[in-house]
């Protein structure tokens, strides 16, 4: 070795001593980030060294034709939907592998979809994740199943099954003689305190530092950007669709590549729509405006290499970062971005193509717009300023969103009203009095439009005659506020301009609605054509005209004429409330890839006291009025029980990306958290403990099973 290059001790002994100079005159701030540091090494080595490795079901299955094969894990307690996974299969052999959830597992049962095509078991069997020895948990040939049989063995002695013909739920259940662990090595309570460990002291770490950033919560949504940009292009694009009917989404917006306005329904173009729904339907019977947008921007990121489906989530990826865009042109407090940070399930709706992620993302900028308390819009709203560029463009911006969500999903209409609502609370000052008396007529309109009369005879006369004299009285003092307010000059002229940006945004939906409703004038109208589309389209068992009623067939549908009650709805099997819950919070692919119970129980409980934080923050600081919280409660109760009744009174969808919209309606609370630099900090750390539990979730979960 060179001498040059050989280390003086003195020099070493003088690092020593610098170091102890350095950490003694370093901050608790800078000590506390060291401490942290170190221990989350020690930790990640300790995760390294120890033994752990989870172990998964192997199966290996031969068809004829391509199909899925759900798998149901008994921990002991009994079979749930939750501890459940779903693998397609190809024509051919194909081994599929389940990863097991943690603990001992007592028993599985193996459910093909009905109607598959015969099926081939050739072994049944787990094995570590990281190979090793295979453990044979039984014999096909030993099983004997519900709706579903042995039909002989293949020509190398493997066992085959034939599913019952007019099988519902085809079932091969398998007893374990010794219960099957989810990994070997260490314990997984040991193993999830060591990585929650080095998580906590790495998440520490972080904040110290991430606490200080001018721009924290927009930080943390340009991160969620990026996991929506990987479930996006890193998810399977060809097959089976891992999504929620992307494949119907895709079909609408493929019609918009060639056309730019609405279609009338027996269009011959349209005829593809129609038939890739087994039903016989499409989305473009409503006024979703997402679809000429997705299928114009197609042809744009098509140009950039990608396959046709890629390029449709390329769009609501782009959606998604155009809003983060939107809001920074607009200088949005730092407080808005939270509603975006604190669910996965909002990231994974903008990592493939639907129908929900533009209304979200024109709901969010036109909310954050609208109620900026000292934004250009309200300042032009309440006459506190002059009409300069800035408030041209703010309001432009708001009816460019406003009239385009009008134009979307039925279920952001909610979203809609609670904007013009809260909007008209700000700027006219309404006390909480006429804005509970406008939500209660808000949800008294949604409750007969969702069920009407089936509603009525499930509730009685006497409920009946309450809800006539409530809606009475709350209209009638809706009349008298309105008197009051119309008497004074100023409020008439607030009045006046709200009515001018509402009918401006009016406008532009005005020319969808005009064409549409054009193109389908006359006879026989808009409904009959669809019907008839049906039955020219739908699959033999679906068309209108069969005899069967689709409700006997599929239990989830029209429960309400089937005798379920509304409680019924909440209670087991179905416990809409708890399902929808879930998927708030992340639930993945066909509502098959869940998280542990108590994680959602984690997020639901942050989020809660994150909002009764913010609600006694704001009425204490006057920063928020009771009537802002009014309306954005009563709004999301709304968007709530028009869900509800829709899986009543139609099909039973317990989805929690239906009522995603309450995340727009949170913003009220959030706009005036950064105000102090105590409610900074505070809301920042909670926001991001939120932030890091939603986004293992997404990694964990999501990412793993769907890319």
């Amino acid at each position: 070795m060179n001498a040059a290059t050989v280390p003086d001790a003195g020099s070493f002994r003088a690092y020593l001593q610098s170091l102890r100079v350095r950490v003694a005159t370093s901050t608790l701030r800078q000590r506390m980030q060291g401490i942290l540091l170190l221990a989350a090494g020690v930790l990640l080595l300790l995760l390294l060294a120890v033994k752990y490795d989870r172990q998964s079901l192997l199966i290996t299955v031969e068809s004829a034709e391509p199909g899925q094969l759900q798998v149901y894990f008994d921990r002991g307690s009994g079979l749930s939907e939750s501890l459940s996974a779903t693998q397609a299969y190809a024509a051919g052999q194909t081994e599929l592998r389940y990863r097991l959830p943690r603990g001992n597992i007592h028993s599985l049962r193996l459910d093909p979809a009905p109607g598959a095509a015969p099926l081939v078991l050739a072994r049944v069997a787990a094995a570590a994740e990281s190979g090793g020895e295979v453990r044979v948990l039984a014999d096909p040939l030993q099983l004997t199943g519900t709706q579903i049989a042995r039909d002989g063995t293949d020509e190398h002695g493997h066992a085959r099954f034939l599913v019952a013909e007019g099988a519902n739920d085809p079932q091969l259940p398998l007893a374990l003689e010794i219960p099957l662990p989810s990994n070997t090595g260490i314990s997984p309570v040991v193993w999830r305190a060591l990585w929650w460990g080095f998580w906590l002291c790495l998440l520490g770490v972080i904040a110290v530092r991430f606490l200080r950033l001018a721009r924290p919560t927009l930080a943390l949504a340009l991160v969620a950007l990026g996991l929506c940009s990987a479930m996006a292009m890193f998810s399977p694009t060809n097959g089976r669709s891992l999504h929620p009917d992307e494949r119907l989404h895709e079909a609408d917006a493929r019609y918009f590549q060639r056309h730019w306005t609405p279609p009338r329904m027996d269009a011959p173009d349209l005829a593809p729509s129609f038939t890739t729904s087994p039903y016989g339907v499409t989305y473009l019977s409503e006024w979703n405006v997402v679809y000429l947008f997705a299928g114009k921007a197609s042809r744009l990121f098509r140009e950039l290499g990608m396959n046709e489906r890629l390029s449709f989530r390329a769009f609501n990826v782009a959606v998604f970062a155009l809003m983060l865009v939107g809001l920074v042109a607009v200088g949005a407090p730092r407080g808005s971005y939270i509603p975006l940070l604190i669910t996965p399930q909002l990231w994974y709706v903008f990592s493939y193509f639907n129908g929900d992620a533009l209304p979200f993302a024109l709901g969010m900028v036109a909310c954050v717009v609208a109620l900026m308390p000292d934004g250009p819009l309200q300042r032009f709203l309440q006459r506190r300023g002059p009409f300069d560029t800035a408030t041209l463009g703010h309001m432009l911006l708001f009816c460019t969103c406003f009239g385009l969500l009008l134009l979307s999903k039925k279920n952001y209409w909610p979203v809609a009203a609670f904007i013009a609502l809260s909007m008209a609370v700000v700027t006219l000052r309404l006390r909480a009095g006429v804005v509970l008396a406008l939500v209660t007529l808000l949800l008294l309109g949604v409750a007969a439009n969702g069920a009407g009369a089936a509603l009525a005879a499930a509730v009685g006369p006497s409920m009946l005659g309450l809800a006539g004299v409530l809606a009475a009285v709350a209209l009638g003092h809706c009349l008298y506020s309105a008197w009051r307010l119309l008497r004074e000059p100023e409020s008439r002229r607030g009045v006046g301009r709200i009515a001018i940006v509402l009918a401006l945004s009016a406008a532009v939906a005005l020319p969808w609605i005009s064409i549409d409703a054009y193109k389908h004038r006359g006879e026989p109208g808009k409904s009959a054509l669809v019907e008839q589309q049906r039955e020219r389209y739908a699959a033999p068992a679906f068309k209108p005209s069969m005899a069967t009623d689709l409700s006997e067939l599929y239990p989830g549908l029209r429960l309400q004429q089937k005798g379920v009650t509304l409680g019924g709805l909440l209670e087991a099997p179905r416990t809409w409330h708890a399902t929808t819950f879930r998927s708030f919070f992340g639930v993945y692919g066909y509502m098959e890839y869940y998280d542990a119970d108590i994680v959602y129980k984690a997020m639901g409980w942050g989020v809660s006291a994150l909002l009764l934080l913010a609600l006694g923050l704001g009425l204490a600081t006057r920063t928020l009025t009771v009537a802002e919280a009014i309306a954005s409660a009563g709004c999301a109760a709304a968007l709530v029980l028009a869900s509800f009744l829709h899986s009543w009174v139609y099909d039973f969808q317990p989805q929690g990306r239906y009522v995603l919209g309450i995340l727009v309606m949170m913003v009220p609370f959030f706009l005036r958290t950064a105000d102090s630099p105590r409610a900074r900090w505070l809301f920042t750390t909670a926001t991001l403990l939120l932030f890091l539990l939603s986004a293992a979730s997404f990694t964990r979960i999501a990412l793993p099973h769907l890319t």
